[in-house]
Order: C-alpha cells, then sequence, then structure tokens
C-alpha cells in the first residue's frame, strides 16, 4: 500500500510539473520543475543505469574528471569552425552565462556525476547536433537525448509540445519532422556526453561530428 502511495504521489508530482510547463513552455523555471518531479522515480534510476553502462563516462567517474572553467571570450577567440567557437557564440547570443550552466553543487556519486553531465552538456550538444535553439529545435534535441540518454524528462517534454501543438490547433508537421530526425540521429550516433567535449574547444566542428557519427538527416 505504501509503495501505491508513494507511486501516486510521484505521478501527480509530474502532472502538476507538467502542467507548469504547458502554461510556461519557454520559462527555464517550468522544465526544472518536470525535471524534479521525476527525481528518485524508477525512470530515472533506468537512466542512471544506461548513462553508468557508457565506457567513456565510467572513466570519467573512475578518473574524478571535470571539465575546465568555462571563459566565454577565450572560446570566441577560437577559429570560427571550432567547437569552442560555435558554442561561446550561441550563448552569447541567448544572454547565457557559464553560471547557467554548471552546477556548484558538490558531486558526491555516480548519480549526481550523471546528473551534472547531462545539464552542462546540454548547449554543446545543441551545437553539435545542429538543433536550434527555438521550440521546434529543442524538441528535436530532447528526441535526440531519448534516444542517446533514455531520458524521461525528454519523454514528458515531448508529450507536453505535442499535446500544447494540438490544444492550440497548429501544424504538427514540424514537430514531427524534428523529432523524426532527433530519434534517428539520436540513435545512429555516439553517446556524446560520454566524451570529453570540453577537452576539444579548437577541434573543428566538422570533425567532432565525424567522430561522434553526428551525420545529416
Amino acid at each position: 500500500m505504501l509503495f501505491n502511495l508513494d507511486e501516486r504521489i510521484r505521478s501527480l508530482r509530474m502532472l502538476s510539473g507538467l502542467r507548469q510547463f504547458l502554461q510556461h513552455p519557454d520559462d527555464l523555471k517550468s522544465v526544472y520543475a518536470v525535471a524534479a518531479s521525476i527525481q528518485g522515480s524508477p525512470m530515472a534510476a533506468q537512466m542512471m543505469r544506461h548513462m553508468a553502462s557508457q565506457p567513456g563516462i565510467a572513466v570519467m567517474i573512475q578518473d574524478n574528471w571535470r571539465p575546465e572553467a568555462i571563459n566565454l571570450d577565450a572560446l570566441e577567440m577560437l577559429p570560427a569552425e571550432s567547437l569552442g567557437h560555435c558554442f561561446a557564440t550561441q550563448l552569447k547570443s541567448q544572454g547565457i552565462t557559464p553560471n547557467d550552466l554548471i552546477d556548484p553543487s558538490p558531486i558526491t556519486n555516480d548519480k549526481e556525476f550523471i546528473i551534472h553531465r547531462l545539464k552542462e552538456t546540454h548547449d554543446i550538444v545543441h551545437v553539435l547536433t545542429g538543433f536550434g535553439i527555438d521550440g521546434i529545435g529543442e524538441i528535436g534535441l530532447q528526441a535526440f537525448n531519448l534516444a542517446q540518454n533514455r531520458s524521461p524528462l525528454a519523454v514528458l517534454l515531448i508529450f507536453g509540445s505535442m499535446l500544447q501543438t494540438l490544444q492550440e490547433d497548429e501544424s504538427l508537421e514540424d514537430l514531427l519532422h524534428a523529432l523524426s530526425r532527433g530519434f534517428e540521429m539520436g540513435l545512429k550516433a555516439k553517446c556524446v556526453v560520454s566524451y570529453r567535449l570540453e577537452d576539444g574547444w579548437e577541434r573543428p566542428l566538422v570533425e567532432w561530428r565525424e567522430e561522434l557519427n553526428l551525420t545529416k538527416i
């Protein structure tokens, strides 16, 4: 009975977070509300097991590896075709600073490392995949994340976006194309966040894409 009660409470939290996202889809706080609602769930545990099984992630954890602090001005000085330059340009265009990306809380276990890794690489994966930072691009990236990382957050955000599109009687075509492209890219590519991307800011974007098998769909 207690297990069922816990499941019901968790489901209510998910619905509440999803409701907040539907009301404010462009507000990061609503995305964080959805993310908070799935913490400790069996879906989140499944994602953690999947991510921990990736060899690159396992080695990062074993080595206690963490990326160097991000200096957007320095990255912007790199060659125009480099990952670092493209990343810095995108963040500056959004008014995002490194403080918005890096979680300052300490990492004390494997689970916390994976949570940090997924958050701090989100915008890097935007650049690598070519998905835009608009609504359609974000949902395409969530499809990629679901295929790559088994992310339950991606499931809820995709569902919420599709529901919102139908509720507002908007065309589904662009959204479905982005989802299809994201799923296919994610299934074909190597596990992107398991690579030490921040150690290769100076590498050309095309070189990274070839190594990660991020082919155009």
